[in-house]
């Protein structure tokens, strides 16, 4: 894929006020091979916002580390917090942590839902010295399939750079079925998620030599109960696996746990993290 064509071509019309992020040539990454915190906050991020509209209550998420082409409508809300340590020796800065908070508008089945989310990083060096905001624009399109566009950390500040584009489609299916586990009635379902972006989901190639580019993510979820999912993720440059499981109560929250780079192919190496979350729907 030619430089720049995703921010070029796929995001313009998607996205008004987008334009002047949107260069035609991608823009180098300053920082060739940056700690992840942006990534650290989506592990909850727009996944707390749960399943489809017609859920009462917040579900499993269904990807970790990579937008999906769900997200919040009109009238949900949704924050939380996630932490991540790196397990490689040799890193002045094992550990960090990011927080974030955000809303839905719009309509995703009759025109389009746009979720916008707010998230400070870099909470265990210096907290609160770097924040973004993000914009995803979503179109649901028939019987689970889901399609979105969106630019992470759009307007940033502090001493973070690293904005990150992307196109993806998400495909969610769900049968309930008739046997239990242990008392529990088992839901079989699962999600595939496919997309594209610059940034953060360059190639580790791209990333080691301080060039943007295009790369591909995605992953797949299976469903094993209501409230539980397994998942499996690649992000650009290595594989995540994981589990989320909502957590029941007045307030229900969103808890997922992550192995991050199980390959070893990032230079970091692997890590460990953790995201909890909560949504609301409002009437």
């Amino acid at each position: 894929m030619p430089r720049g064509l995703l921010r070029h071509g796929l995001l313009v019309g998607l996205a008004v006020g987008m334009i002047p992020i949107c260069t035609a040539s991608a823009q180098p990454i300053q920082t060739h091979l940056p700690f992840l915190q942006n990534e650290s906050a989506s592990y909850a991020g727009n996944e707390v916002a749960g399943g489809l509209r017609e859920e009462k209550l917040p579900t499993p998420a269904i990807a970790i580390g990579i937008p999906t082409a769900r997200g919040a409508e009109f009238g949900d809300l949704f924050g939380g917090g996630s932490y991540q340590r790196y397990l490689g020796s040799g890193l002045a800065q094992r550990d960090d942590g990011a927080a974030f908070t955000g809303l839905g508008l719009g309509d995703a089945r009759k025109t389009v839902g746009v979720e916008v989310r707010y998230a400070v990083y870099d909470l265990v060096d210096d907290p609160f010295s770097e924040g973004s905001l993000s914009l995803k624009v979503h179109r649901h399109v028939y019987r689970g399939l889901s399609m979105a566009a969106g630019i992470e950390d759009m307007v940033q500040y502090g001493g973070w750079d690293s904005k990150s584009a992307y196109v993806v489609a998400s495909q969610t299916l769900s049968l309930r079925a008739g046997e239990e586990i242990f008392g529990r009635e088992v839901l079989t379902g699962a999600s595939a998620t496919l997309g594209v972006g610059d940034g953060r989901f360059n190639t580790m190639e791209h990333l080691s030599n301080g060039t943007n580019g295009a790369g591909l993510f995605g992953g797949l979820s299976v469903q094993l109960l209501h409230n539980v999912s397994v998942m499996g993720m690649w992000y650009g440059q290595d594989l995540s696996i994981g589990l989320s499981a909502v957590v029941p109560g007045p307030v229900p929250i969103t808890v997922t746990p992550a192995w991050v780079s199980v390959l070893g192919t990032h230079t970091f190496g692997d890590r460990v993290a953790l995201s909890v979350g909560t949504s609301l729907r409002l009437p």
